[in-house]
């Protein structure tokens, strides 16, 4: 995901995401770099590939917003994407490790409103 940082630089972080009804949508803990600078300014792009040739790549420029998401949300949304990315048996290590590391609390959602989107393969 790449945004507008707070020194008025270009940043670029790896994500999880979820695209659901239009929106890709990001979990995060409260106050994260990403989520301070994202509500000062929402301009926001988000580039992914597939893993192997040829590679299907889909780029979204758009405007995000941050919102609080409470636990019980929070759980359900990165469970269900550790799930997604790691599969069964890795999803279920992850969430167990960040359950005992004290993770879960209220976190923030990112919503990203996509205005473009390119589709291209390499």
């Amino acid at each position: 995901m790449g945004f507008h940082g707070l020194d008025g630089y270009p940043h670029v972080l790896p994500v999880w995401f979820e695209h659901r009804d239009g929106e890709v949508l990001i979990a995060t803990p409260l106050a994260t770099y990403k989520g301070r600078a994202l509500s000062r300014d929402g301009r926001a792009a988000l580039s992914v590939s597939t893993v192997e040739r040829p590679y299907w790549i889909v780029s979204v420029v758009g405007d995000a917003t941050v919102e609080r998401l409470p636990e019980s949300d929070r759980i359900e949304f990165v469970g269900a994407i550790a799930l997604r990315y790691l599969g069964p048996e890795r999803g279920r290590e992850y969430l167990e490790a960040w359950r005992k590391g004290g993770h879960p609390g209220d976190g923030e959602l990112i919503r990203l409103r996509p205005r473009k989107i390119h589709f291209s393969t390499s």
